[in-house]
């Protein structure tokens, strides 16, 4: 099929905020962008896209909680070579930011962490400049995976999804928010929402990867959960043995990768990630 030209050779990649990049931009007229927040950006993937969406007439600012993740931000933006782009500590519910201040406030599976929704929600309103732009990105279901050569491994993945959305919920927080997220902004009176969605499909048979996103895919996967994530999934209903279990399943996955890399060719292992819905909409003049 490939030789026939039926198949396209577009390349792609496990980068979920290059994604969530061009699905912003194809909701919002970046020409009319200057000034953007981001609230809760992580380690600043995404914002550092904004900031080649607003090129040098705008300027992108990072708010999280943490400094050290912050810090890992700033310094992924000067190895991109990203100068318009800051990164500043920020409480998504309290915001020390002026009124009316940004054309556009993202925010990218933040209100999956937190209880207060609405109060970040109005919060991300208050410092957008009438007819400006919100835009919301929170999941709204579990992934999954299915690896037809170990049974094992495929449940151990599901129980693990599971227990993290169940670990949430058991905190009080709302793992599918994302379905939520439009009535909460027609009650706050926002206008002309419209919705995208990003679902990242891995297939590590898939041709369109390169072997270095395919190792890139299997290294994540094989990472030892950090001590809150662990406690969540404890929380959630998973047993320390069965993480670790399948950590080891995880990491023998990724030996045999990089003893073989191109033999993963013939594998049909698929992991599918859980929705993001991306919802757009207008500050009323």
């Amino acid at each position: 099929m490939r030789r026939s030209g039926m198949i396209r050779e577009r390349r792609i990649t496990s980068d979920k905020s290059a994604e969530l990049a061009q699905v912003l931009e194809s909701l919002i007229d970046f020409s009319q962008v200057t000034q953007v927040v981001e609230v809760g950006c992580g380690r600043g993937r995404l914002a550092i896209r904004m900031a080649g969406l607003v090129g040098g007439r705008g300027h992108v600012l990072g708010l999280d909680t943490s400094k050290e993740v912050l810090g890992l931000a700033a310094r992924e933006a000067r190895a991109e070579r990203v100068s318009n782009v800051t990164f500043d500590l920020g409480d998504a519910r309290s915001l020390r930011l002026p009124d009316g201040g940004a054309d556009l406030v993202v925010c990218s599976s933040l209100l999956c962490s937190l209880k207060e929704v609405e109060t970040v929600v109005r919060e991300m309103l208050r410092i957008t400049r009438k007819g400006g732009v919100v835009a919301i990105a929170e999941p709204a279901g579990e992934q999954s995976c299915r690896d037809p050569d170990s049974r094992r491994f495929t449940y151990l993945s599901a129980k693990l999804n599971s227990a993290f959305v169940r670990g949430w919920k058991r905190r009080g927080v709302d793992q599918h928010v994302g379905l939520k997220v439009p009535e909460i902004l027609l009650r706050l009176g926002v206008k002309d929402i419209a919705a995208e969605a990003v679902c990242q499909v891995f297939l590590m048979s898939d041709l369109r990867r390169t072997l270095e996103d395919v190792e890139g895919q299997l290294r994540t996967e094989s990472s030892r959960l950090p001590a809150p994530t662990l406690a969540l999934v404890g929380r959630g209903g998973m047993t320390r043995k069965e993480v670790e279990q399948h950590h080891a399943m995880a990491r023998r996955k990724l030996a045999d990768f990089m003893s073989s890399p191109e033999e993963i060719r013939g594998s049909g292992y698929v992991r599918v990630t859980s929705p993001l819905l991306v919802f757009a909409g207008r500050v009323p003049e």
